[in-house]
């Protein structure tokens, strides 16, 4: 046979085959499969740089680099050469006065273009982005702290600036605690006439940089490989200072909610492909008994397939940019900026991803398919598909493995999903020849044709093992998402609480202790005040840590500076202990608390000697515990607590924190007025900015995990309708023999409710795996085991398919076919 006539016969029976369930089902299959997969790679990659760029508008940029030193012009040249837009800041702390009041500021000296990334707000708003000479913007704490409002002057230095905005929220607030003063911004311009900037000033200096995603990647490890020890790099892409570790958890769920998509179309495509494979035995026994050679009937089947394909490519990918036009429209409100523009190049991933699944999965059947004897038209037993031997199986699993890889850039959580997808399946076949004849006998004394169920069970057997495996791996997809996505969600939640502290309180005196103490105490608010010494690292066991470290544990910053050092009788409530226990009351000896990923670096353990020195003397102490830390807790913490009496004879300041609301923030002007010495930091703007980014990580993962979900559910309908499409023959017979109609829908639900709770049984079981998997290797979170999911899967399975199984009786012409 010619090639056209292979196309014209290929294009005749799909026409035909579009009146048989099985060949829509598949066609229905490789659509999901293409919109999944193409829908998730366009959202996933819109959703990502839209937060990265979120991200990007809190740093100001894409890159910053600070020193305490002014760019070099070889910097700012290699920056242009590279494509970069950049721009140099200069921030320090200094005092601005009015006619009756001093304050402790944070100066901003910009220059246009600023900044690089987000924008400044400000009220009233001004049509440039940075002051013009001889103006100022300042923040609000700055105006109510000195009691005054825009439109007045102050003075810096030996200059005198006219407030003519007040600073609502802005970008590039810099580092350190000079970075949560009450920050006034001016043109750089005006720098050199208040000559505040005078040798052996502590200057902040700060170089932002823009450009796109990969000239900022090539700039940063340009940069990373030659800085010095007072310079610091973030990065938008890798080591963000603000929230960074929620993007990463954010990047790792956009990731794994792709890996169980494309697991879900895999299980779309095989099933599909299964029964339509099995019901086309016949057909190819009748095309040979025509002439047909097995090497044409496998074309044939093959051109078939690719039609069907190019059908579902056609109509998928509109349905993936349908969908990414209604949540883009829906999700302008996601991100401040809205969501950036779609890489259309993305939509060749939905059709490339099922055409590859198609071929990979297709092959085999079609190969048993062409391969069926003409006898088969006088033999049923003919019909029989043969196994697939081990090396073939392999292959296609290298290959499914291959194509997720691919489709992820990643190699190891390819190879995971394949590992977990068969063991899951294997385990679930051999579960269900244990679980379900058992249950079929019980159910049988009681129910009129519980025969006919326990016949069923026994004779689908086989069947059921694949049945099985498939719902169970569903729904262990499906729980672990949700599971990852609440335990996520949680820990965003947690990450800045409720009643997270946004006030610093440093260089408090101890003859100020207790006014102080007294005074927050008559304003409602409960603090403690932790006493900080400043000391440095200065032997290690005795030994110069050069001679006791390698290269890479020397770069470690707490080695390069010195620490906030602190003593406490009793563990802090906020701090976790990780290894050793908490010192008595009446300890005598120079013990130390050490933060856990210091130790960690450092290769530091119980029992060692670390050596400090404060103010020029030497001391010693025994590391007795480590402790765990989360430094965005915004609550005083240090890498090193000692035991009382170590620290007490050096001179020390205290230093608290507390939370001010929106109604007490007069209170921060009452407490300098009467305490004119301490230093008040206000780091109320960074929660709100870190808060909103957080809010909208939620939002996102979970309208993937929604999608993701309702795939799913179309998997359970799909499996539960083939399986009933198989049933309607059998369950005609019956009726001719005497059951009635009722009977009949009661043994499919009674057969697709115990495969429900079966599978919903095992998937308990390997939920807590796939989590615990997850919780590890993409996430960063704690492991936790879920003991409820022991009750709540196995009845969640069983209700699933129950509905799913009463849902396809009211529409798949049951009735009909009975009637008839």
């Amino acid at each position: 046979m010619k090639s056209s006539q292979l196309i014209r016969l290929a294009l005749k029976q799909s026409r035909s085959d579009l009146r048989t369930f099985e060949w829509r089902a598949l066609l229905l299959a490789l659509l999901l499969a293409t919109t999944l997969a193409g829908f998730l790679s366009l959202l996933g990659n819109q959703l990502e740089k839209g937060l990265n760029r979120q991200s990007a508008s809190m740093l100001g940029a894409d890159l910053s680099l600070s020193d305490s030193q002014p760019a070099p012009a070889e910097r700012l040249a290699a920056a242009e050469k590279a494509g970069l837009q950049y721009s140099n800041i200069i921030q320090f702390s200094t005092m601005v006065s009015t006619d009756t009041q001093l304050l402790l500021s944070s100066v901003r000296a910009v220059e246009a273009p600023y900044p690089l990334r987000g924008e400044v707000v400000t009220d009233p708003p001004q049509p440039d982005q940075i002051p013009a000479p001889g103006m100022a913007w300042a923040e609000q704490q700055l105006l109510q702290r000195l009691g005054i409002s825009v439109g007045e002057t102050i003075t810096l230095g030996y200059s005198q600036f006219k407030i003519t905005a007040a600073v609502i929220s802005s970008p590039d607030r810099g580092t350190g605690f000079r970075s949560f003063s009450p920050q006034l911004m001016i043109n750089r311009k005006d720098l050199a006439a208040t000559r505040v900037i005078q040798p052996g000033s502590r200057i902040g200096y700060r170089t932002l940089f823009s450009g796109s995603e990969q000239q900022i990647k090539n700039f940063h490890a340009q940069l990373r490989s030659n800085l010095t020890p007072q310079q610091r790099l973030w990065s938008v892409y890798e080591d963000q200072p603000l929230a960074s570790g929620a993007m990463q958890n954010a990047s790792g769920f956009l990731r794994m909610t792709s890996l169980f998509g494309i697991l879900l179309c895999g299980l779309l495509i095989s099933l599909s492909l299964r029964r339509y494979s099995s019901v086309q035995y016949r057909r190819s026994a009748l095309l040979q008994s025509l002439g047909l050679r097995p090497r044409q009937i496998l074309q044939l089947y093959l051109l078939k397939l690719l039609l069907g394909w190019l059908f579902a490519a056609l109509v998928g990918v509109i349905a993936a940019l349908l969908l990414l036009q209604l949540t883009g429209s829906l999700l302008q409100t996601l991100l401040p900026a809205g969501l950036p523009a779609p890489n259309y190049r993305l939509t060749a991933t939905g059709p490339l991803m099922s055409l590859a699944l198609l071929l990979v999965i297709g092959y085999s059947p079609l190969l048993q398919i062409s391969r069926i004897p003409v006898m088969g038209l006088l033999r049923r037993d003919q019909l029989s598909h043969q196994a697939l031997s081990w090396p073939a199986r392999l292959i296609i699993l290298i290959l499914s493995g291959g194509i997720i890889a691919l489709y992820l850039g990643s190699v190891s959580n390819a190879i995971a999903a394949i590992l977990l997808s068969v063991a899951t399946i294997m385990l679930a076949g051999l579960c269900a020849s244990l679980l379900l004849p058992p249950a079929g006998r019980l159910l049988a004394r009681r129910f009129r044709l519980g025969r006919l169920l326990t016949y069923r069970i026994r004779q689908q057997r086989q069947w059921h093992r694949v049945q099985l495996g498939i719902m169970c791996l569903l729904l262990t997809l499906l729980s672990s998402l949700l599971i990852s996505q609440t335990e996520l969600v949680n820990r965003w939640r947690t990450q800045l609480p409720v009643n997270t502290p946004n006030q610093f309180v440093i260089n408090i005196q101890p003859w100020e202790l207790q006014p102080l103490s007294q005074f927050l105490k008559d304003s409602g608010i409960e603090t403690n005040l932790y006493p900080m010494i400043r000391g440095r690292i200065t032997l290690i066991n005795g030994q110069p840590p050069e001679r006791v470290l390698d290269q890479a544990q020397l770069e470690n910053n707490a080695l390069k500076r010195e620490l906030n050092l602190s003593w406490s009788a009793s563990a802090p409530q906020h701090n976790e202990l990780t290894a050793g226990y908490w010192w008595p009351d009446d300890v005598q000896e120079n013990l130390i608390s050490v933060e856990q990923q210091l130790a960690e670096n450092l290769g530091l353990k119980l029992g060692d000697t670390l050596s400090f020195e404060v103010g020029g003397q030497q001391f010693s102490a025994t590391i007795h515990n480590t402790r765990k830390v989360e430094w965005r807790s915004f609550r005083p913490n240090f890498y090193m607590i000692f035991s009382p009496g170590v620290l007490q004879n050096y001179p020390q300041t205290y230093i608290t924190s507390f939370r001010l609301s929106d109604q007490q923030t007069g209170l921060s002007r009452e407490l300098l007025k009467q305490f004119p010495s301490l230093t008040l930091i206000d780091v109320s703007q960074w929660i709100d900015q870190a808060s909103q980014l957080i809010d909208r990580l939620i939002q996102a993962s979970t309208l993937i995990l929604g999608l993701t979900l309702c795939a799913g559910f179309v998997l359970v309908q799909l499996l539960v309708s083939q399986e009933l499409e198989q049933r309607r023959h059998e369950n005609a017979l019956l009726q001719v023999l005497g059951s009635t109609e009722g009977q009949t829908r009661q043994l499919d639900i009674l057969e697709f409710a115990l495969l429900g709770l079966a599978s919903g049984a095992m998937a308990a079981l390997l939920t807590d795996v796939v989590t615990g998997l997850i919780s590890y290797r993409l996430l960063d979170l704690p492991l936790i085991l879920h003991p409820g999911i022991w009750l709540i899967l196995p009845l969640t399975g069983m209700l699933l398919f129950t509905l799913s199984a009463l849902a396809s009786h009211r529409r798949s012409g049951y009735r009909q076919l009975q009637r008839n």
